[in-house]
């Protein structure tokens, strides 16, 4: 009985304190922030020369990916989906594309590109758009009142360009600086009881 009950414990000081640096040495993302809560019902369609636009302050370095719900109604749309980013001075700075094929209606898609290793505390503007689809292939992007800090406006430009209430339910990723930055936060989290941002 003594030998099963030194196994459990072994077992399960295994699973909370070796097993999560474990999982965590293949992420090679993290999140700077939790998704914003959104309707399904406050949203603008894109496509052609319709796009969105949003305005947002960096909350670490190494931005190298922005995260969205996007809405692909009737999976219509089958054309590239692009998002740009900009610095604050309007200047080009990297670009994304996702297949309109790889987007289910609804789904939480990442657009990914080469991280930005001083990103901290700039401000960016991502747009979203999706030139080549007509106006049976529209992509809907979803935008929400409530709004944290590090943003700012969004913007919709259709013929002419036009305030949005609030901005949009993205979320920022970012490049660890390493392998043990990953498993320290990991930590962190876990040991401040749960999952939201130390």
């Amino acid at each position: 009985m003594t030998k099963l009950v030194w196994i459990t414990t072994i077992a399960i000081l295994f699973l909370v304190f070796v097993a999560p640096a474990l999982f965590a040495l293949p992420i090679d993302m993290l999140p700077a922030n939790d998704q914003p809560g959104y309707s399904v019902n406050e949203k603008v369609s894109i496509y052609g020369k319709r796009m969105i636009s949003q305005k947002f302050t960096s909350q670490a370095d190494n931005l190298s990916a922005i995260g969205i719900s996007l809405g692909n109604p009737n999976l219509k749309n089958k054309k590239p989906i692009i998002l740009s980013l900009y610095e604050e001075n309007n200047s080009f700075v990297r670009t994304s594309v996702l297949n309109g094929q790889n987007l289910e209606d609804g789904d939480f898609v990442k657009f990914v590109f080469s991280p930005i290793s001083d990103s901290n505390g700039k401000k960016y503007t991502f747009t979203i758009v999706t030139p080549e689809a007509g106006a049976e292939e529209v992509i809907y992007v979803y935008h929400t009142k409530t709004i944290p800090d590090w943003m700012e406006w969004a913007k919709y430009t259709d013929v002419i360009e036009l305030e949005v209430e609030g901005g949009l339910p993205f979320v920022t990723f970012h490049k660890p600086k390493s392998k043990l930055d990953v498993v320290k936060k990991v930590y962190s989290r876990f040991l401040l009881g749960g999952f939201q941002k130390p």
